[in-house]
């Protein structure tokens, strides 16, 4: 039985939204591979004939069943009926506190036994990106295009970090073969880093295709594994983050659920690497995760929403401290903040953390801009506490200038690498008096390939 996703294209501008309403999404079978028609684990036959297994789905294809491959990788206390019995968080500001999102986290990185290089990901395309277990050629991410699966001495195509480089990563993370597609080179180009979402300044990844692929699901899925697998919590949300917002995260999952394309995508990733994307074979784990009840009409592998196992939890949103697996990633120990009511107990509290530590709460300061980087983020003083420096973090003023004084709002502080940071920032106001001429151009944003 073949299930047909559910969409329909709104075009405004350049701009692609995309509802849910009944029709196909794609014309080009040679782009998106021939649905399966598999129902259960034991109908897939797998390709074997490569270094690794071919990926044996379509694009497109409503997958409604858990693969062999999946079913071996929960075990004791990481199957599903213990997992979704923990507490998630209640919002998406402290999801990454909670109990459940702990345990993901271990269960995917005691898991990943290989971690894959930059260079060896080139090699692996052809059995993670292929359809319908042809190794000889692969789906471009974005737009179905057909690419020649050999990366050859001129390719023509290149690799997308779905989650961009500039937003955290800084080691294995970067080199993930979860994370980085392969797309055509004008696709990567034209995203840049821009965030994925729906409202205005946001990228679309539907966009691409013209809406003959549904992207929204796969690319939620992806940043929701990287935000938990890696720890990547200060980078998740918003324009400078890489996803709009927790509602819009749920709402692309809902309405692009998995295919037998991410699912066969994932069995190929655990034959090569040892871990897989556990919101591919249970999405649920993502409203769980919120505190929330995941619908019930929803198609899912495992079958749990359907059958009204995935009832949300929200607990405190603390699990004793998140530990990260590096520092770029914006992970650490993270504490819960006390009221901190003038700028000494803010500033003392801030320049008390340790490498890596960040406390979350509600701070505001006045002071005033000593620097702006090459994004326009700015360095304030305090009168009286010269000596403690704060960095601004992402808090993008264009016609702010060195000299000015500005009131500032965050909900994070943290000690990166010896950089005292304000996160989350919100700009109250700007008193001015600065020079529009002093600003600090170091730094650049590695927004491609």
């Amino acid at each position: 039985m073949k299930i047909l996703k559910k969409i329909s294209i709104v075009l405004a501008l350049a701009f692609v939204a995309v509802v849910p309403t009944a029709m196909v999404k794609a014309s080009a079978a040679e782009l998106k591979g021939t649905a399966t028609g598999y129902t259960k684990a034991s109908e897939v036959s797998y390709n074997t004939s490569g270094e690794y297994i071919a990926n044996w789905g379509a694009r497109e294809e409503d997958c409604i069943f858990l693969t062999t491959y999946a079913q071996s990788f929960y075990t004791d206390n990481y199957v599903y009926d213990t997992l979704s019995k923990q507490s998630g968080g209640s919002s998406q500001s402290n999801a990454h506190n909670s109990t459940l999102y702990s345990s993901l986290k271990t269960l995917m990185s005691s898991k990943h036994s290989y971690k894959t290089s930059y260079d060896a990901t080139k090699k692996m395309y052809r059995y993670t990106d292929c359809v319908n277990g042809n190794s000889s050629y692969i789906s471009s991410f974005y737009s179905g295009t057909q690419l020649n699966g050999s990366w050859g001495s001129t390719p023509t195509w290149n690799r997308e970090h779905t989650w961009p480089n500039s937003k955290g990563l800084g080691g294995s993370d970067e080199n993930d073969v979860i994370m980085l597609r392969p797309t055509a080179t004008s696709e990567n180009s034209s995203r840049g880093n821009t965030a994925y979402g729906q409202s205005s300044g946001y990228y679309n990844p539907n966009s691409e295709s013209n809406g003959k692929f549904d992207l929204r699901g796969d690319c939620a899925r992806i940043t929701l594994y990287v935000y938990v697998r890696w720890g990547n919590t200060n980078y998740m949300w918003g324009k400078s983050g890489v996803m709009e917002s927790m509602n819009v995260l749920l709402q692309w999952m809902e309405e692009d659920p998995v295919d037998t394309w991410e699912m066969g995508r994932n069995d190929v990733v655990q034959d090569i690497t040892g871990t897989r994307n556990v919101f591919v074979d249970y999405p649920e784990y993502a409203w769980l995760l919120f505190g929330k009840t995941a619908p019930n009409d929803m198609p899912t592998p495992s079958g749990k929403a359907s059958n009204g196992e995935a009832i949300g939890n929200a607990g405190s949103g603390s699990s004793g401290g998140n530990t990260g697996d590096n520092s770029g990633s914006g992970s650490g120990d993270v504490t819960d903040a006390p009221t901190y009511s003038t700028p000494e107990q803010i500033l003392n509290a801030l320049y008390a953390l340790s490498d890596g530590q960040s406390i979350e709460g509600s701070f505001t300061l006045t002071g005033k801009i000593t620097a702006l980087d090459s994004y326009k983020n700015p360095t304030i003083v305090v009168t009286g506490f010269e000596n403690k420096p704060v960095y601004c973090y992402r808090l993008v003023l264009e016609d702010a200038a060195v000299g000015d004084v500005i009131t500032v709002t965050a909900t994070t502080m943290k000690n990166y690498q010896g950089k005292y940071e304000f996160m989350n920032c919100t700009l109250v106001s700007n008193q001015g008096g600065g020079n529009s001429g002093s600003n600090d151009s170091s730094g650049s944003d590695n927004s491609g390939d």
